[in-house]
């Protein structure tokens, strides 16, 4: 039997379907589909795909709770029908081909699946992402707002070669793809689950950018002790990203930036604490409904990046460009 995912279907309306969207996403959900309301019905489903894994009563007690919480705001709609299914993973797959659609990001991006032939403007910078089983499409706000804040650095760069980024927790891949797409001259992408790393890897010969990233299973270990990278991109949640702050820092010469995003408006607090704690302060602040990301750099950095960061080729411990071994 191949393996399966969960789907947890909730009807919203317009006034809820952000907040149920990215509470979705802050659960863990690998995608989502919103379908559009027929017939003039306020009623918009959202379908959201977990991995089949996750245990589901405790994630539909809390989706109860955060819908009781809409309603004590009177928000219209917000005691929806729930519904839960088990899907294949080819049909998983189907659905992303039917609702990942081309999305202009930022002011020179362009996302696009695969299997859209275009055109597509020819004043953008075109991303391939296939999502495969991963996360990382650029529709999320999390994703978006690290993909505007990638630009804006690069925008700033002043450096005779391009930076050298790397990406905690890549996902797709996309946003290093989008590194080197901006002109990044090396990028690392690091990933935990081995799923990531494959997508990714596969997203990498949808845009020629196999020979200036380097994708690597694990965590922060899998970085050696004496690199640099003039950019950390960490899209993590605020759980994940907090204990990383040191290692993260450690990366950084003292112009680099660290660009941190998955983190909840209402975490915001405790994630500056930590970062200050670590020697950052934040350059730049961008939020988008419940989501915030922070672009942040050493307390006694400067405010521009100028370049020349210097460390061991690509940063690894071991291995060339492309995927890494598992010796």
């Amino acid at each position: 039997m191949g393996e399966r995912y969960v789907e947890v279907s909730v009807t919203a309306t317009l006034e809820t379907t952000e907040a149920f969207a990215d509470f979705l996403f802050a659960e863990g959900a690998l995608g989502l589909v919103i379908e559009d309301p027929l017939n003039n019905s306020p009623e918009i489903l959202i379908r959201a795909s977990f991995q089949g894994s996750l245990p589901i009563d405790p994630l539909l007690k809390r989706l109860t709770v955060y819908q009781r919480a809409l309603a004590a705001l009177d928000l219209p709609g917000a005691a929806g029908e729930i519904e839960i299914r088990e899907i294949p993973a080819t049909d998983w797959a189907q659905s992303w081909k039917e609702h990942f659609k081309p999305l202009a990001v930022g002011k020179r991006l362009m996302i696009a699946p695969p299997w859209e032939a275009g055109p597509f403007p020819e004043n953008r910078l075109l991303v391939r992402i296939d999502p495969a089983m991963s996360f990382g499409t650029g529709h999320h706000a999390t994703t978006r707002m690290c993909l505007e804040a990638l630009e804006a650095f690069m925008e700033e760069w002043a450096g005779t070669r391009g930076p050298v980024v790397v990406d905690v927790g890549t996902g797709t891949g996309i946003l290093a793809i989008a590194a080197a797409v901006l002109g990044a001259d090396r990028v690392v992408a690091i990933d935990a689950d081995p799923e990531a790393c494959g997508a990714a890897t596969s997203n990498l010969s949808l845009n020629n950018t196999a020979e200036r990233i380097r994708i690597s299973p694990g965590g922060v270990e899998a970085l050696g002790p004496d690199v640099r990278f003039d950019l950390v991109l960490a899209n993590l949640d605020s759980k994940g990203l907090c204990p990383l702050y040191g290692r993260l820092v450690a990366f950084l010469p003292p112009q680099g930036r660290l660009v941190a995003s998955g983190i909840l408006v209402e975490e915001e607090a405790t994630v500056a604490a930590a970062a200050r704690a670590a020697g950052l302060r934040v350059t730049a602040r961008q939020s988008d409904g419940e989501w915030l990301c922070l672009t942040m750099v050493f307390s006694s950095g400067l405010d521009t990046p100028k370049g020349g960061a210097r460390f061991s080729p690509w940063g690894l411990r071991r291995g060339p460009p492309g995927r890494a071994s598992d010796e």
